[in-house]
């Protein structure tokens, strides 16, 4: 009986350091999060040098695409937005 009551005993004690301490966690992670989010977004603000409002279209940068010629007919879609 002795070793059920220590564990209830525990039990409680652990559901009530992580009730306390959970929050703190959370805050901390969301506090850290938020900064490295705050930095990328000031680091891509810095690199971008165009003024805004000015139009810049990306090509992405493809690797031919090598079919082996007895595969037969071969089309490639490309999805667009």
């Amino acid at each position: 009986m002795e070793g059920f009551i220590t564990f209830v005993l525990v039990f409680v004690l652990v559901i009530w350091a992580i009730a306390r301490f959970a929050p703190l966690l959370l805050a901390w992670w969301l506090k850290r999060k938020f900064r490295d989010l705050a930095s990328r977004q000031q680091q891509y603000n810095s690199d971008n040098t165009s003024k805004e409002g000015d139009i810049i279209i990306e090509k992405e940068k493809r690797e031919p695409k090598v079919v082996d010629k007895s595969v037969g007919e071969y089309v490639d879609f490309e999805e667009t937005n």
